[in-house]
């Protein structure tokens, strides 16, 4: 009897030791688990802090890139608008059917719409990169629209000089067809020219805010 109550006495404290120890055990490894959880937390918004510092300085060099291709591009579009209107205006100065005294013959007419006609060409060659393919297709049109006109009129002015009769002929036939290209053709292909490169210098889309957000007009001083 002794021995079983000395028996049960241990078993009772190895238990209570048992439950001890495990309790031990759990607090520390809750202490563990929630120290572990905070320095996960805090390593995670160092990080995270880290990634959104890494993504607004990736944005801004983004920002930075767009905004300096626009500067170009602007420099671009209207380097490229002055060559096309002095190359139209040389060539409309060639068809034109009417000559005022002093000004130059025909043939230097021709010579310098020839240079207008090579400056522009090759500008744009090297700056189609800028535009989309849309864009370049109506800048083509105009430009070869009016160059293939002025080009059989000044081959047919040069045959004309040199036999006279049907070449003449010829050559008034072309002068009259340059002519009406200029006066009927060139301007809404122009205008087409013109939208897109407003649209692309975001021209139009500050006339549709300024349309849509009028200036109020100033209030009246009461008499």
């Amino acid at each position: 009897e002794e021995v079983l109550k000395f028996l049960g006495g241990t078993a009772i404290v190895v238990a209570a030791v048992g439950w001890l120890v495990r309790s031990l055990i759990g607090h520390f490894l809750s202490k563990d688990v929630e120290s572990f959880k905070q320095r996960l937390q805090s390593e995670s918004t160092v990080e995270l802090e880290r990634l959104r510092h890494s993504l607004r300085l990736i944005a801004s060099e983004h920002e930075k890139q767009i905004h300096l291709l626009h500067e170009r591009r602007a420099e671009v579009i209207a380097e490229l608008y002055s060559k096309l209107i002095e190359f139209l205006g040389a060539a409309e100065s060639f068809a034109s059917l009417v000559e005022w005294k002093g000004e130059p013959t025909k043939t230097e007419k021709a010579v310098k719409l020839g240079d207008k006609a090579n400056e522009f060409l090759h500008y744009f060659q090297t700056k189609r990169i800028f535009f989309s393919e849309d864009v370049c297709a109506k800048v083509d049109t105009v430009f070869q629209e009016v160059h293939s006109v002025s080009l059989k009129y000044r081959v047919w002015l040069a045959h004309s000089e040199e036999r006279g009769g049907r070449a003449y002929e010829r050559m008034d036939e072309a002068w009259t067809e340059a002519w009406n290209t200029m006066t009927d053709k060139v301007p809404p292909l122009r205008a087409a020219v013109e939208a897109e490169f407003r649209s692309l210098l975001g021209v139009s889309r500050l006339e549709k805010e300024r349309f849509k957000h009028p200036m109020q007009p100033a209030a009246e001083s009461g008499g």
